[in-house]
């Protein structure tokens, strides 16, 4: 998600008449690949034969992810942003549609368990789980860290390269980070070889390879941050060859290829190169809103989608409709679900929590004697 926030120019794009658009300003294509990145990732989830490599989505998100938060945040820290106040942020960013899933997921865990359609999960490890997964922790009482909420385990693993990236990461230099990725591959590669694909993080088995995966991408979104940014990008073809680039790399299954080796060339290579071009164009002024939409839901979908595969699978499995038509009636209802999240949910709570957090940190002034 695992990229979750808003990607917005370091400089408001000239290019817009009249009104301002909500994706003005914004790097729109940044914003389209993380939409297509989400319904991916959704896709694989619901049926892995149609997004094969899905997974793969994650270290895009980790990655852009690093990039914008840099961007974003490093003058920010420079001016003397503490932890506090920058972890405050992140949470106000994420918590409120993240429970929105846990909750959601919970509700279809328990329906389940109480019609007999999955007894893996006992009441008792439900309701423990759900305890520590609302809170944004792993549950100590599974081996998956989200037993309910499976891909949350990404969410997780954000935090923590938040929290790593104001205290330490922000006080490297370029080298340094460089060294972080490079140790973090070091850590990554073996293991994903061994485990035959680069789809590794849900477990608590998997906590230190997890780690590795998500510094290695986080890390190279700062050094993509670090570098001399266009001071303007031109909508051209090359925002549209971005987007088709990212589905190509996320649906295909080439068979000159093992998987594992797949996706370490995508998580590796062609995600940053992904951020990196897709930081340096625009698409066209006809596609800029399709691609600033299906990014301001991609967060919602990434946290909200675990909890329809099931009620959706019924009628693929059990009633047998068509597998190809079922998967666009599953993520048309995913994005029509993260819609309402957002509107209803996203927006007014993070309004409400980051005007408490505006209101908690302006100086009080006291009356003169």
């Amino acid at each position: 998600m695992n990229s979750s926030v808003h990607v917005a120019a370091p400089e408001a794009a000239r290019a817009w008449q009249g009104r301002r658009p909500p994706w003005h300003g914004r790097y729109v294509t940044l914003d389209g690949m993380r939409g297509i990145a989400a319904l991916a990732v959704a896709l694989f989830h619901f049926n892995i034969s149609q997004a094969p490599h899905g997974y793969v989505a994650v270290d895009f998100f980790f990655a852009l992810s690093g990039f914008v938060l840099a961007t974003s945040y490093l003058p920010r820290w420079q001016d003397g942003m503490g932890v506090g106040e920058f972890m405050l942020k992140r949470l106000i960013r994420l918590y409120p549609l993240f429970l929105v899933g846990v909750v959601l997921t919970t509700g279809v865990g328990l329906a389940r368990l109480h019609s007999g359609g999955d007894t893996s999960l006992g009441l008792v490890t439900i309701f423990g789980s759900t305890l520590f997964n609302a809170l944004m922790l792993p549950s100590p009482l599974t081996h998956t860290l989200f037993p309910l909420n499976v891909p949350a385990w990404s969410l997780f693993y954000e935090l923590v390269a938040n929290f790593a990236m104001i205290v330490l990461l922000f006080r490297l230099p370029r080298l340094g980070i460089a060294a972080v990725c490079l140790l973090s591959v070091w850590w990554f590669v073996p293991a994903a070889l061994e485990n035959g694909s680069g789809n590794i993080g849900a477990m608590w088995k998997e906590w230190a390879v997890a780690l590795a995966r998500t510094l290695y991408s986080f890390g190279i979104g700062m050094l993509i941050a670090s570098l001399p940014q266009p001071r303007h990008r031109p909508a051209t073809l090359g925002g549209v060859a971005c987007l088709i680039a990212i589905t190509v790399m996320l649906l295909a299954n080439p068979g000159f290829i093992s998987t594992v080796w797949y996706d370490l060339a995508c998580a590796l290579v062609v995600s940053p190169l992904l951020v990196w071009c897709g930081s340096r164009v625009e698409p066209s002024r006809r596609l800029a809103p399709l691609a600033w939409f299906v990014g301001e839901v991609s967060f919602a979908l990434y946290a909200v989608h675990w909890a329809l595969i099931e009620p959706m699978r019924y009628f693929k499995d059990d009633l047998h409709y068509n597998a190809v038509l079922m998967a666009f009636v599953f993520l048309g209802a995913c994005v029509a679900v993260a819609w309402l999240c957002v509107r209803w949910i996203d927006v007014p709570a993070r309004t409400l929590l980051g005007g408490l957090l505006r209101r908690r940190s302006k100086p009080a002034v006291h009356p003169l004697p």
